[in-house]
């Protein structure tokens, strides 16, 4: 280590080996001996992962490396997250450009043409930001092209539509497969998200309390599940009450199967992606409809908390929202949607075309 006249601190580090043999060194700065340090560790580990530390790194090789080190530990879906947004909007498109080379024009025109996707461009710019932020700490850049990124403004997409009065009159009176029936008996009167729902044992069933205790998920991985003891957020570990009309269903399914979790395949283990897929499909070949979708049964289960005059912070605990906010924009949305009928019929009555 070295002191600079300026007053910081350098370190030269061997990063391979020039084309008549003599050593390749990189040096690193830093203001303090401690930051110095840091800075050379990290290139260390990145040059003992075989990662080129050059001027000619190129995108996709700073993107896997950056993945494996600083996203390894990451839980499988926020992991996979940030895979999938590297390798669909960045490697297959400025993959192969040096990462010095990249500007804020390259990647403006990612986002641009993919602005119709709003929640998805604000993880490709998070991803971004930190992907080029973390090359800049291991001295690979000196300024961060992903700062300036300006999202397109898009419309937001409306609320999750609820079950139409018709539509649950049907999924109530058809008779279809037992387990698709009590998945989405147990969706409709509970407001699970489907990998709470997919992760419920019997032991989670209290027949005698009538509640569901809601402490678990089941993650699909590449066409293979895994329980997590864990929720989406921590206050999606809950007890939930069963009401009235789950009761037979549920209870009626869980004395017929033998095994320990309620939704399983026929081999006895949890469902993974394909056999949940082809149970979601016998449903919709009764039902006759291709549009309705796991989630809309938990908007559903929301409106019937609304109706039923549950009070916002009660819906949240059922519904194990992370933040009472998310709970406020459903009631929100479904008393403007109230008003609106309301006032819709007091013209049609005032104007006498009412029935």
């Amino acid at each position: 280590m070295k002191k600079r006249p300026d007053g910081r601190y350098q370190i030269s580090i061997m990063v391979g080996y020039k084309e008549n043999g003599k050593p390749r060194l990189k040096v690193v700065y830093g203001k303090t001996q401690k930051e110095v340090k840091d800075k050379a560790s990290a290139l260390r580990m990145q040059y003992n992962m075989g990662l080129k530390i050059d001027h000619n790194i190129t995108i996709s090789d700073w993107a896997d490396t950056w993945v494996k080190t600083y996203k390894g530990n990451l839980a499988y879906k926020t992991r996979k997250m940030y895979e999938d947004t590297i390798r669909i909007y960045v490697t297959s498109t400025i993959g192969h450009m040096k990462l010095r080379d990249v500007k804020l024009a390259h990647l403006q025109k990612i986002v641009n043409d993919n602005s119709s996707k709003g929640r998805t461009m604000k993880i490709l710019k998070l991803t971004l930001l930190q992907l080029f932020d973390q090359a800049i700490i291991n001295d690979l850049l000196i300024k961060n092209p992903a700062k300036g990124i300006q999202l397109p403004v898009v419309e937001l997409k409306s609320v999750k539509r609820a079950l139409t009065d018709e539509e649950v009159d049907t999924i109530k009176s058809l008779e279809f497969d037992a387990k698709a029936k009590c998945f989405v008996m147990l969706l409709m009167y509970t407001g699970l998200r489907k990998g709470e729902a997919l992760a419920l044992t019997k032991a989670d069933i209290d027949k005698e309390n009538l509640t569901i205790n809601v402490d678990k998920t089941l993650v699909f991985k590449v066409n293979q599940s895994e329980v997590k003891y864990s929720t989406k957020t921590k206050s999606g570990v809950r007890v939930i009450p069963i009401l009235e009309p789950l009761r037979k269903t549920l209870f009626d399914y869980m004395d017929s199967i033998h095994t320990d979790f309620i939704f399983t395949s026929n081999n006895g283990s949890t469902l993974s992606d394909t056999a949940y897929r082809r149970m979601w499909a016998k449903f919709e070949k009764v039902i006759g409809k291709k549009d309705i979708t796991a989630h809309i049964f938990r908007h559903n289960f929301a409106t019937i908390l609304y109706n039923a005059g549950v009070d916002i912070k009660s819906a949240q605990d059922i519904l194990g929202h992370s933040s009472i906010q998310v709970t406020m924009d459903i009631y929100t949305h479904l008393g403007n949607q109230r008003r609106t009928e309301t006032t819709e019929k007091l013209n049609l009555f005032l104007s006498g075309l009412s029935d």
